[in-house]
């Protein structure tokens, strides 16, 4: 096992990073953690660890002048700094004297933290001292390698064009400097997809998809692949042997309808692409990267599967008809007063209206359009299969406009039906709701209404979920909800107080968490917009 020592004055980052990590994955165990850099130098000093995790801020004696006392009498020690980002500068120094890697301490993730420690693992193992025989790095070490790299040149400027260019050198990547661009891709549907594959990670997905980028690039012998986000992957692309536009635009073309078709063909899916700019230079990356970014949020208007570029408009067609859909439901519209059917189509229009502008606008009206139906149906009929049809997961699970009106027409659809068909309901269930109804203001849970119509608790619960299909505490919350939403609306009550009114506790925070993942919104966004909505409507 590979000794590890830890050197952070914050408790809680060497405490955290000592107990989440599974350092057997990686051979190592931590034999020691320190809270300044005098004390860990004078264990170094006996015990010679493997591996050296220092904060480079530090008291007593800080992270650069252990790193240099380390370096002074070993060059075999691997180290790791933890670094803020305004201590980059100090990063970058400590990088030149033989630091393995750094890890962000406000922003690491685990599978940074794993990036890191598996390149320190394979620096370990290929030391010359070593009595195993060495081993090439892995292609997955190699792919981690790179992706870091991108990433801390594009986002970061921890390194300069020279340093990134050296190491495109070094690793014999698909590169040169000579008319570079930049595409974004971003996985379509990647919810479902995760879902679809069982990969709640997202691990297989990835390794997949570098693998078919890597087949295309490799196939036309340009550019590289390199995750950027979740859902993005970066293609940087260069064209040194073509020096037309027009030429690297149909080769830029080709390259990206055959990631298309192959994605289309192994995963069944679909990816859309942001088209940066070409550029000189790996300098240039940084501004056809950002070009290609904002060219990819067309998609959330436009919908799935298309490439965008800087300068082009955003496709509504599907908006349009999808708002047409919506418009022309009489099933619905049938259910509401004529002053309601009039709202109704009045948020219709702002769709139809503003369906290329700001994303997350969208994404709150189209949130307090389901809301605000959702409640009047109910209100009209007190169906309560309405009050228990939940739309705002599969909302949050939509990655542009279309699908999600979609998934707000097929809502409507539902309903329409619950309420215009008969729902049965025991006697029993319906003694229980009225005194939910009558008394959910106040301390009550499963037992207090079992008590009330004379059931057991587990006769009552089981009835809840055979009739509505709900457990008894996820009901008397809704309602609660529902009750919630009309004290918002009134405004004579500060929001803070607005949860014992309706029988939550008085911890705002719960409430609020319950209010959000019902809505989709908070109190105070779902506040803001009815009462905005109702000054536009005057």
């Amino acid at each position: 096992m590979h000794k590890v020592m830890i050197v952070e004055d914050e408790m809680l980052v060497r405490i955290g990073l000592k107990n989440s990590v599974d350092w057997s994955k990686f051979d190592m165990e931590v034999a020691a953690d320190f809270p300044d850099g005098q004390a860990a130098w004078a264990y170094y000093e006996r015990e010679k660890p493997d591996v050296v995790i220092t904060d480079l801020s530090m008291p007593k004696m800080d992270g650069m002048t252990l790193i240099s006392h380390i370096r002074n009498v070993d060059r075999d020690t691997r180290i790791v700094v933890l670094s803020c980002l305004e201590e980059f500068e100090l990063a970058r120094k400590a990088l030149s004297l033989g630091v393995t890697g750094y890890i962000l301490k406000l922003t690491m993730t685990e599978q940074e933290i794993e990036d890191v420690l598996g390149a320190v693992r394979h620096e370990l193992e290929s030391r010359p001292d070593r009595q195993t025989p060495q081993r090439e790095a892995s292609s997955s070490d190699r792919e981690l390698l790179k992706e870091k790299m991108f990433k801390d040149f594009l986002f970061y400027n921890i390194f300069s064009a020279d340093e990134l260019g050296r190491f495109i050198e070094r690793s014999e990547l698909r590169l040169s400097p000579v008319r570079l661009r930049v595409c974004v891709a971003e996985v379509d549907r990647y919810a479902r997809l995760k879902e679809k594959f069982r990969d709640q990670h997202g691990h297989l997905i990835k390794m997949t998809l570098l693998n078919l980028f890597e087949e295309v690039l490799s196939a036309h012998k340009r550019g590289e692949a390199v995750q950027v986000g979740e859902t993005r992957y970066a293609l940087i692309l260069h064209f040194d042997d073509l020096v037309s536009e027009q030429a690297i635009a149909r080769e830029t073309e080709n390259i990206l309808g055959r990631v298309q078709e192959v994605i289309r063909l192994y995963f069944n899916g679909s990816v859309s692409f942001g088209i940066g700019g070409t550029g000189g230079g790996y300098d240039s990356l940084h501004a056809s990267y950002a070009e290609a970014q904002r060219a990819l949020e067309r998609k959330f208007a436009s919908g799935p599967g298309r490439r965008h570029r800087e300068g082009d408009t955003a496709d509504l067609s599907g908006v349009r008809e999808r708002v047409g859909r919506i418009r022309r439901f009489e099933g619905i519209r049938g259910l509401l007063m004529p002053a309601k059917q009039r709202e109704y189509d009045e948020m219709l229009d702002y769709f139809e209206r503003e369906a290329g502008g700001d994303r997350r606008s969208l994404e709150i009206m189209l949130l307090r359009f389901v809301q605000w139906l959702g409640t009047n149906v109910y209100d009209s009929g007190r169906n309560e299969k309405t009050l228990l049809l939940s739309i705002t997961e599969n909302l949050e699970q939509c990655d542009n406009l279309p699908d999600m009106l979609d998934q707000a027409a097929d809502y409507i659809e539902d309903l329409a039906e619950q309420e215009n068909g008969r729902m049965h309901m025991s006697d029993e269930i319906k003694r229980a709701l009225d005194y939910i109804k009558l008394h959910y203001a106040d301390n009550i849970g499963l037992q207090t209404v079992a008590a009330h119509v004379g059931f057991s608790p587990g006769y009552l619960s089981n009835l809840f979920k055979k009739e509505l299909q709900t457990p008894f505490v996820d009901y008397l919350n809704r309602y609660r909800i529902e009750r919630a939403k009309e004290l918002l609306i009134e405004g004579r009550h500060k929001p803070s107080d607005i949860p014992v009114e309706v029988g939550f506790s008085p911890e705002y925070t719960y409430f609020s968490k319950v209010f959000k993942k019902v809505t989709g919104l908070n109190p105070n966004e779902y506040r803001k917009q009815m009462l905005a909505g109702s000054g536009e409507r005057s």
